[in-house]
Order: C-alpha cells, then structure tokens, then sequence
C-alpha cells in the first residue's frame, strides 16, 4: 500500500517517490515530478520523474516502482525508451549503499533490459556525459541514501508509552 507523502509542497503518490526525490536533490539533479503524459500505443503513461529538465541535454525520466515492474510496466517504459527519451526503473526499497539496490536500464542498441543497481543507472543515463555533471563520490551517495531513508520515519510509541 503506498503512502501519499509530501516534501518540497509536492505530494507524491508514494513515500518511496519522495524519498527518491530527496536523493535526487542531495546529488545535485535538477527533478520535476510527473510533468508530462504520453499517449503511447500500448496506453497513457506518466512517468514519475524527469531528470535535467534543461534545454541543454536530452531529457533523462526515472520512474519508481516498489515491487518489480509487470509485463505492461515493462512495455511502456520500452516505449518511452524507444520513442520519447531515456527511461530507468528504480525498484524496491531505496538501497543501504550506492551501489547497492535494483534499477533497470534500457539499452537503445538493444532494445533490452538490464538490471543495475540505481547508481550505474543514474551514471549511464545521468552522468553520462551529455550533461556534463560530475558523478558524486561514494559517501555523498552514502549520505543521501541514509538521509532519505530516516525521512519521513513516525516515531512509534514505545510499549507502555502515552497510556494511563
């Protein structure tokens, strides 16, 4: 069950996106959220996050996915891949460690699928280049991993706490 989260006063459709957003803004990536619609030929798609919204790149979109993407998740992200811009799928809980966790990324050349970790994903697609944006040192991707992690975290009652 996702939970409606807000930070920066967005409210994002799950805590996972915002804590995504969060990580995003602790490495420096200029983000919108879910700014455009696409009417593909397997259906409409809204892709949650656009990287590097400039005019200087190209257009880099993340979408993030608690659970591994279906059959039609899979279709429609290749679409967008395929005839929009770059797509990865961040999937699953945010990592520990930069180089840990599960994204995929989609190869042009290919037309396939690959499953990296979110920081290789980021690096081809964000960092590649094209952007001309330098890759963040490991404990600067430590750091804002364990910061988006500890977001957004209720503070349980202990056993005994707050009764008469």
């Amino acid at each position: 069950m996702s939970i409606r989260t807000t930070y920066r006063e967005i409210t994002f459709r799950s805590r996972l996106e915002a804590q995504w957003a969060i990580v995003f803004d602790l490495l420096k990536i200029p983000w919108a959220y879910e700014p455009s619609r696409f009417e593909l030929p397997s259906g409409v798609y809204v892709p949650d996050f656009l990287l590097y919204p400039d005019d200087e790149g190209q257009a880099t979109w993340a979408e993030v996915k608690g659970p591994w993407p279906d059959a039609r998740e899979f279709q429609v992200a290749s679409e967008i891949n395929l005839y929009v811009a770059p797509l990865m799928i961040l999937t699953g809980d945010l990592p520990r460690r930069g180089g840990g966790g599960t994204a995929w990324w989609f190869s042009r050349e290919t037309a396939r699928w690959s499953m990296v970790s979110p920081r290789e994903a980021l690096s081809r697609t964000v960092y590649d280049g094209v952007h001309q944006c330098k890759e963040p040192e490991d404990t600067v991707w430590d750091e804002a991993l364990s910061s988006a992690r500890g977001a957004f975290t209720e503070r349980r009652p202990k056993p005994g706490e707050g009764l008469l």
